[in-house]
């Protein structure tokens, strides 16, 4: 999966550059993650995630897209005194147009394949694969300035007790500072059952993101 996500990031570009109609979005982004596994004890996991993540638009609404996130939850986040950390690969694609009401807005839906390499200090690692589902949409007021928004579905299958299925959200507002350059700074929740626990993860996120 890893090799396949890299040769994905590698070639992106090309078929911007050959033809009309295509563009991309490159992102890289980081900042600090929290968990709290409600009901065992544990408190809150503060630490860090970051990642980059790529989107190839086909003009007339359909586009492809995907995701690399490192989490570094620390603490006790999982229960036991355990620091885990989490690489989460996401692959897939969607649907997005604009409103022809109202332009400024975009609407569309969105589907991956999720999966995580899971490890879990002495309590061993293991796999978790999945896929996460929803709607998206985007509000540009002005040309320098947008919000987005995504909210939807995800559901694992696990590891060792750790599948789960729940909310995942993600809201975000990006600056423009030139044509080929967006700065931005996004809020992710997450709200998931995994072996009658529910765990609620918040990510507060920093980044850029390139025009291709």
């Amino acid at each position: 999966m890893n090799k396949t996500l890299l040769a994905l990031a590698l070639v992106a570009p090309l078929p911007a550059l050959a033809l009309p109609g295509l563009s991309l979005e490159a992102d890289a982004f980081g900042g600090a993650t929290s968990i709290d596994a409600a009901g065992n004890g544990s408190g809150d996991g503060e630490g860090v995630e970051y990642g980059v993540r790529a989107n190839l638009k086909l003009l007339g609404g359909p586009f492809a897209d995907v995701q690399y996130t490192r989490h570094n939850p620390e603490d006790d986040a999982y229960g036991d005194g355990l620091n885990a950390r989490i690489d989460e690969y996401r692959i897939g694609g969607g649907y997005a147009v604009s409103l022809p009401i109202l332009p400024i807005l975009t609407a569309g839906v969105y589907a991956h394949y999720v999966t995580q390499d899971i490890k879990l200090g002495g309590a061993g690692s293991g796999n978790s694969n999945g896929y996460d589902y929803g709607v998206l949409g985007r509000f540009d007021p002005l040309p320098f300035i947008g919000a987005y928004a995504r909210v939807g579905r995800i559901d694992s299958d696990g590891y060792a007790g750790y599948g789960s299925d729940g909310l995942d959200s993600l809201l975000g507002v990006d600056l423009s500072v030139f044509p080929f350059l967006r700065l931005f700074v996004e809020y992710r929740y997450t709200e998931v059952r995994a072996s009658d626990v529910k765990f609620d993860s918040h990510g507060v996120h920093g980044g850029l993101r390139f025009n291709l």
